[in-house]
């Protein structure tokens, strides 16, 4: 779950830095989002991936 959830968050920040590639969204914060979406997008799949790495018991 957790997995997907991150995948969706980067997503988004691509779709929001593709639009401000096409000047659609004109502002220095869509830069700052976008990034920040990524990396935490990023975490959410890493943490979602250590944990699965662990055995059960």
């Amino acid at each position: 779950m957790t997995t997907r959830l991150g995948l969706s968050i980067i997503v988004m920040g691509v779709v929001l830095i593709l639009l401000r590639a096409v000047n659609w969204v004109d502002s220095e914060a869509a830069d700052i989002v976008s990034t920040l979406l990524i990396v935490v997008g990023a975490l959410a799949v890493a943490i979602d991936g250590e944990s699965a790495d662990r055995p059960a018991k």
